[in-house]
């Protein structure tokens, strides 16, 4: 067998394997001996069926299945001895002029898409943004609250007040107020201040159980309310819709846990905390840490968005096109190939530059960091539902379970290779710091979007 590669230009290539019948006789010649031990065909008893009538009935499909067995064996194995850096992977060229019973050489031919070479503009002259978010009375304030609320007891009152909460079903309508049939009926819920306006807010509060009234949910609830997570509606279709029939089926309201010793142990263990002067600084401990987090990825996205902004290569877009094609379940049409071209090219982009980050500045997530990271996670979803003091032995059990579901350890991993992207950013380029309120973070992410 000999194996050359010409090149085309630095984004392409062609590798051409010639196979020598010599490569592959002695296996074609078991295997067809194998058919003939055990071939069953009338008028011949088993083991006792000519080679020669083997071979004619099988021979042809057994070589061709054999030389390409060898042949992708061969095109990756000297892929990987030339240390060939290449996209998607190789392309066979068609061949229909194959003389399979020549016993003669056949060249084979593979087009290579070769990955771009390019460098990284990563130093102390590439200056970044970077927001760090003071935790203030007003958020704590704000925090105490939700706490309170969130650990307080329900109740059903007769008659609603703004805090409480509204839950029913929600029916889609058109726009002349009919319900749409095969439309959504969902059962929800919203707080009646999660309405924009007053009236609206009054109409909603006067609702006895069983009364209805209609509402536009791309118009009527206030901004940071989640309604396309309440409905399970996409953004688009939540445009598109007319309106939607509320019927009220209860009321809940909410009242507040009180600020003792008993509110303390729930939320941060026994005797952790003492006074509320103790559960505020903890709070703000709590989310001062968040709020790094926010900011953190914040800031990722924002060098992600710096690098695709200045770093320029070119692609075998050609190749890679060609590849696109037959690279899933279904084949694609060339149409269907240039709908998905812009969005595949960008995510492409992206992974080249994660990859050279990677490589050049040994960023790889190790078995020992993702088994950490797993053991991390499970002691903190632990605490969330009261457990603290949970063995090791347990918890290395269901980390090891989260590893081994192949969704989890990728979510862990990527997790935890942003986590060392973002702290190889803030070490190696310019950070122009500001000092911001949560409130002003949250405006500047959605001025953004």
């Amino acid at each position: 067998m000999n194996i050359t590669k010409r090149q085309i230009d630095d984004l392409n290539a062609v590798v051409t394997i010639e196979v020598a019948p010599e490569d592959y006789a002695d296996k074609v010649k078991q295997i067809l001996e194998d058919y003939r031990r055990n071939a069953k065909i009338p008028g011949f008893r088993p083991g006792k069926v000519p080679a020669g009538m083997v071979k004619r009935q099988y021979g042809r499909a057994v070589t061709i299945d054999e030389v390409n067995k060898l042949l992708q064996n061969s095109i990756f194995e000297y892929i990987q001895k030339e240390e060939l850096d290449i996209l998607g992977n190789p392309l066979p060229v068609t061949k229909t002029d194959i003389d399979w019973e020549a016993n003669a050489p056949i060249e084979f031919e593979f087009e290579l898409g070769i990955t771009p070479q390019f460098d990284l503009p990563i130093n102390k002259k590439s200056k970044v943004p970077y927001y760090a978010i003071k935790v203030d009375d007003k958020a704590v304030d704000n925090e105490v609250e939700a706490l309170t609320r969130r650990y307080g007891k329900m109740s059903e009152p007769e008659t609603a007040e703004l805090e409480d909460i509204a839950y029913g079903t929600f029916a889609q309508v058109d726009a002349d107020g009919n319900i749409v049939e095969g439309g959504f009926n969902k059962e929800a819920r919203f707080a009646f201040k999660e309405l924009k306006t007053k009236k609206k807010q009054g109409e909603a509060m006067k609702l006895s159980a069983g009364d209805s009234m209609d509402i536009v949910p791309s118009k009527d609830f206030v901004a940071d309310f989640n309604v396309t997570g309440i409905l399970e509606v996409s953004a688009d279709d939540l445009k598109k819709m007319d309106g939607v029939r509320f019927t009220l089926s209860n009321i809940y309201r909410i009242e507040p846990a009180e600020m003792n010793q008993e509110l303390f142990d729930k939320v941060f263990g026994e005797g952790v905390v003492t006074s509320e002067e103790e559960l505020r600084t903890k709070l703000s401990e709590e989310m001062a840490k968040m709020y790094v987090q926010e900011t953190d990825n914040y800031f990722l996205n924002s060098v992600s968005d710096m690098l695709m902004d200045k770093v320029d290569f070119e692609l075998p877009v050609a190749f890679l096109k060609k590849w696109m094609r037959t690279a899933g379940e279904k084949e694609l049409s060339e149409q269907e190939v240039e709908d998905q071209w812009e969005n595949t090219s960008k995510g492409l982009k992206w992974q080249l530059i994660e990859n050279k980050l990677v490589k050049d500045n040994h960023l790889h997530v190790h078995k020992e960091e993702l088994e950490d990271y797993a053991a991390g996670y499970v002691r903190q979803q632990m605490a969330q539902f009261g457990q603290q003091n949970i063995e090791d032995e347990q918890v290395k059990t269901i980390a090891q379970s989260l590893i081994q579901d192949e969704e989890q350890s990728r979510g862990m991993s990527d997790r935890i290779l942003n986590q060392k992207m973002t702290a190889f950013f803030k070490e190696n380029l310019k950070l122009d710091e500001k000092a911001v309120s949560y409130d002003e973070f949250v405006k500047l992410v959605n001025e953004q979007k």
